[in-house]
């Protein structure tokens, strides 16, 4: 008892002298914070939620409060499931962060992976939009009193930019025009007084004269078409030859005797030509057609040729390696870098003949100039050096007495029993009595007997051997239509020939009996109806029969009782086809437009012209079609635009891209880009991004990741050239047209010259920076041993709109291309060195009397580092492509 009693007093006497710190265990510390760590990917939810976000939805408000477009594309974000340039993630993800994780305190870090709608580069370039209808102030200017007509025909289309800068005020570079106008195929009669009379005859342009033109204009020539390739041909007359640009295909043979009407434009690739505004007529077919023999020419010549100061047209034949980049095909001659022969616009490339000797024959046509000199070439022949030509061009056939060919070509057209072949210098007709497996754009070789038909030369299915080389060419589905007045269908069963045409005209669809369709055409003033051979019914709506529509097709000669046999490749109802109606009336006193282009204002030559890009199809939505649902917009595009394009485009490869134009209002175009798949529809491309998020005193804000990105492609981007002085030059930096900013203060005629000139990036904050980089790529000829003498790479913290005030510091650049040739190189340059600051960027360009390097740039990235990723070697080759 006793030990318990004082093990118990013990215990009482321990409690008691403890410090009492008791409390300390559930008061937590002010300092102890909750950081947040965080790496996430966004679900589609989760896009709804941000979109919904009062204070998301507030600051989009506070954007724009009256027309509430950042409102709807912060709707968008919730059903598109991504965000956009007017909807940025690093606007509205801080919200949602802080919705999520409300307790995060300073120095939380959140990485969130979401998707950005990435449209196509080229989409930047509709930002000016707007509509223009010709009025009839402008037919008055174009036809002057001579004609009464308010359209526009195939020799005036080329006026529309003059119209555009008479009518539109102070236009900026890049401005875009709807141009909305009233068109006919058939020329207005000549003299305002209606009393007849013969027209007069045509008054030609020499090609010697068209040569010899120092100043652009309208000319009208006659000629031999004596070489095609897949956007021009070659016309001769008896006092030289002259490139017609197109830039499409053209379905004109070798031996057409055509007439050309249109612009010609000057010293293209060293020569005048006839540019895409041009138009052509067949007016007959030579009896007889031959090549002429070729002058042999060995690399000295080919040089020779290259630096001539006006290159002339010449048939010759030389050799090389051939080598193919993209859709650039060179011949690489033996000994020389500095001049390359080009198949210029090749329609027809095996590729067993990569990196191969080959012999190439054809008509040398001018020069095109970067890194080196290169020859465009319209190849009439090529073969592997030591090996036998065994392939006759397709044109010559037609000249040939019947007999077994080799031929190579690119399949344009197809219908249930054959299909129709092109090499550029002609069409046949390859007859296999048998559903076809070829497709539009596939490229074949054929070996067979040919046999005459309706009046052509074809080839027969006896004995056929048909071999796939390549598919997928997109040549065919874009080609230059002949269009055909009455008189000329009524006279051709008496001189057939291959003609790619577009004709209008009432459809008949009748019941054969025999488990297929008869499909005439009748023509107003055409004697007879033309007949569609081997339709595939599938391809004509019965809701056509008895309608006025549009066929494009081939003519395949005039049978017995002389009705002439066409191969379909479209047909559409007329009235959904602007541009290929007929006006009732060549002297109407106003006509509604019927179709549209669309202009683009180039500011560097003050001129407007017609926009075309290589990256897609330019599409605009033509007045008839709004004619046809009633409207004069599309309230619908998700459900009109595909069928439009379905129709415009029958053949178009799969993945083919179109930039449609098309009213969403009335008179307010907006474009929409759509790719071919299973079947047309928008592109919404999307790809994954990763932004950091940091908390600070003042909230949860984003990291920049990307300060810059310009690759100069197109422009300038947000860069700003200041040039400090030029000594006898107009301009140092430039962007050059294939796609880089170039700098040279050298001139042919004059030599060196003394110049400084800055290319300057935009200021950049680096308040948030961590390892900031600069890449970029560059390549340059005719420096210095010592680079940094004339060219150099700059960073200040203090530009504020003039490098002359501000202090810089050159930054070290490792790698410089080889000064013999034009490889670009990639550099990155580390500038965590100026964290915390303003930051700006320029390449500096000095040169000398004695020295005036030549510099490239492209592809000039500023951002944050990427871990993993390799340092910077050298990059790709910076070989001009040809034309």
């Amino acid at each position: 008892m006793k030990k318990k009693i004082f093990v118990s007093i013990a215990l009482l006497a321990l409690l008691a002298a403890c410090d009492d710190h008791y409390d300390d265990q559930f008061n937590i510390k002010p300092d102890i914070t909750d950081v947040k760590d965080i790496a996430m990917t966004l679900e589609t939810a989760d896009y709804g939620t941000i979109s919904k976000l009062s204070a998301n939805q507030e600051l989009a408000l506070s954007k724009d409060p009256e027309g509430k477009t950042y409102v709807e594309a912060l709707a968008e974000v919730g059903t598109n499931h991504y965000f956009t340039e007017e909807a940025p993630a690093e606007d509205y993800l801080p919200a949602y962060l802080k919705s999520k994780y409300p307790n995060a305190d300073e120095g939380s870090r959140f990485v969130v992976t979401y998707k950005l709608f990435s449209p196509s580069e080229y989409m930047g370039d509709f930002k000016n939009l707007s509509a223009y209808d010709l009025t009839e102030d402008d037919y008055k200017t174009v036809w002057g009193d001579k004609v009464k007509a308010s359209f526009l025909s195939p020799s005036t289309v080329s006026k529309i930019p003059g119209l555009l800068k008479a009518a539109v005020n102070n236009p900026a570079a890049g401005d875009m025009k709807v141009v909305n106008y009233a068109y006919s195929q058939t020329e207005p009669s000549i003299g305002g007084g209606g009393d007849g009379g013969d027209e007069p005859a045509p008054s030609y342009t020499s090609v010697a004269d068209l040569l010899k033109l120092t100043s652009k204009g309208e000319y009208t020539s006659k000629g031999e078409v004596v070489a095609v390739n897949a956007k021009s041909f070659i016309l001769k007359d008896e006092t030289g030859l002259i490139r017609v640009y197109q830039g499409k295909l053209v379905t004109c043979s070798v031996g057409d005797v055509v007439e050309v009407s249109g612009e010609v434009e000057l010293a293209k690739q060293g020569m005048n030509r006839f540019s895409s505004k041009s138009v052509f007529k067949v007016l007959e077919r030579k009896e007889a057609f031959t090549y002429p023999a070729p002058q042999t020419m060995e690399t000295a010549d080919l040089v020779t040729y290259a630096n001539a100061a006006v290159p002339a047209i010449q048939y010759v034949t030389y050799e090389g390696t051939l080598t193919k980049n993209s859709n650039n095909i060179n011949i690489v001659l033996d000994g020389d870098n500095s001049v390359q022969g080009s198949i210029t616009d090749a329609l027809l490339v095996d590729d067993s003949w990569i990196n191969q000797t080959v012999v190439v024959t054809g008509y040398l046509a001018g020069v095109s100039s970067s890194s080196a000199k290169y020859i465009n070439t319209f190849a009439t022949s090529i073969v592997v050096k030591g090996t036998a030509n065994q392939v006759t061009p397709i044109g010559l056939i037609a000249y040939s007495p019947i007999g077994n060919y080799t031929v190579k070509g690119l399949v344009t057209a197809v219908h249930t029993k054959g299909f129709v072949m092109t090499d550029g210098t002609g069409d046949i007709l390859v007859y296999k009595n048998a559903l076809p497996d070829e497709k539009v754009g596939d490229m074949v070789q054929v070996v067979g007997t040919t046999e005459a038909r309706n009046g052509l030369i074809q080839f027969t299915s006896t004995g056929l051997a048909v071999i796939s080389i390549s598919e997928g060419s997109t040549i065919p589905n874009d080609m230059v239509p002949q269009v055909l007045s009455a008189a000329e269908l009524n006279a051709y069963a008496a001189a057939p020939r291959f003609a790619y045409v577009s004709v209008e005209g009432t459809l008949t669809i009748e019941d054969s009996g025999k488990g297929y369709n008869y499909y005439n055409l009748a023509v107003e003033g055409v004697e007879k109806d033309l007949s569609l051979s081997y339709v595939d019914d599938s391809d004509v709506a019965a809701s056509l029969n008895g309608k006025k529509v549009v066929m494009n097709g081939y003519l395949l000669g005039a049978n017995k009782g002389g009705y002439i046999q066409v191969m379909l490749v479209s047909i559409k109802e007329a009235a959904a086809v602007a541009g290929l109606r007929s006006l009732a009336s060549t002297r109407a006193s106003s006509v509604s437009p019927t179709t549209s282009a669309l202009y683009v204002y180039d500011g560097d030559n003050n001129a407007w012209k017609e926009y075309t890009t290589e990256e897609a199809k330019v599409a605009v939505v033509e007045p008839g079609v709004y004619e046809s649902l009633g409207t004069d917009m599309i309230e619908e595009p998700e459900t009109v635009l595909p069928a439009y394009l379905k129709q415009k485009y029958p053949y178009a490869a799969a993945e083919s891209v179109v930039a449609v134009i098309y009213n969403e209002k009335a008179n307010t175009p907006v474009v929409a880009e759509y790719t071919l798949g299973e079947n047309w529809i928008e592109t919404t491309s999307s790809r994954l991004v990763t932004t950091t998020f940091t908390q600070d005193a003042e909230g949860i804000s984003a990291e920049a990741s990307m300060y810059v990105n310009e690759t100069f492609k197109k422009d300038l981007g947000s860069f700003t050239i200041q040039d400090v002085f030029m000594d006898g030059v107009s301009w140092v930096w430039k962007q050059d047209s294939y796609g880089y900013m170039k700098a040279s203060a050298y001139i042919k005629a004059t030599g060196n010259h003394q110049a400084e000139s800055w290319l300057v990036s935009p200021v950049m904050n680096f308040k948030k920076s961590k390892e900031p980089e600069l890449l970029f790529e560059h390549a340059c000829r005719f420096r210095a041993e010592n680079p940094a003498d004339h060219l150099n790479v700059m960073v200040s913290v203090d530009y504020s709109g003039d490098v002359k005030t501000a202090t810089w510091t050159a930054l070290t650049v490792e790698n410089w291309s080889d000064a013999t040739d034009w490889t670009f190189v990639s550099n990155k340059i580390d500038l965590s060195a100026y964290n915390g600051q303003q930051v700006t960027i320029a390449f500096k360009y000095a040169s000398t009397n004695e020295v005036a390097p030549t510099w490239e740039v492209k592809n000039v990235v500023v951002r944050e580092k990427v871990e993993g990723e390799s340092e910077g070697e050298e990059g790709g080759d910076a070989e001009t492509p040809a034309e």
